[in-house]
């Protein structure tokens, strides 16, 4: 397990049974394949996606259902893709109670310019 797969694993303990999450691009996409058995979230993709789950198997990826970093996801049972003002309308209206976000540049300090 490569050091992105460890930071991603570390947020996925961080969730709560019955939280919405919102997943940014970069590592938290890689999130879902790291869910403790037992804990279901509700997750949100940014670019408008809500209850995805891990990546796809090789060769079982759908290439019209892709996550913020436009890679490909699973959907779950009720899932729901929608465009950007939804998925925004949901973080604004208060609807997330969790957000994990890839930092775009981070410097030596571990400041995150974002």
């Amino acid at each position: 397990m490569d050091i992105r797969e460890k930071i991603a694993r570390r947020a996925a303990l961080e969730l709560k049974n019955g939280e919405f999450v919102n997943l940014g691009f970069g590592m938290p996409t890689a999130v879902p394949n790291f869910l403790p058995e037992g804990v279901q979230v509700t997750l949100q993709s940014e670019n408008g996606c809500l209850m995805m789950g891990p990546t796809p198997s090789a060769g079982e990826a759908d290439p019209d259902n892709g996550n913020a970093g436009g890679q490909p996801i699973t959907l779950l049972p009720g899932a729901a893709i929608f465009d950007l003002c939804e998925s925004f309308a949901i973080i604004r209206g208060g609807h997330v109670n969790t957000a994990i976000l890839g930092g775009l540049e981070v410097d030596q300090e571990g400041n995150i310019a974002n």
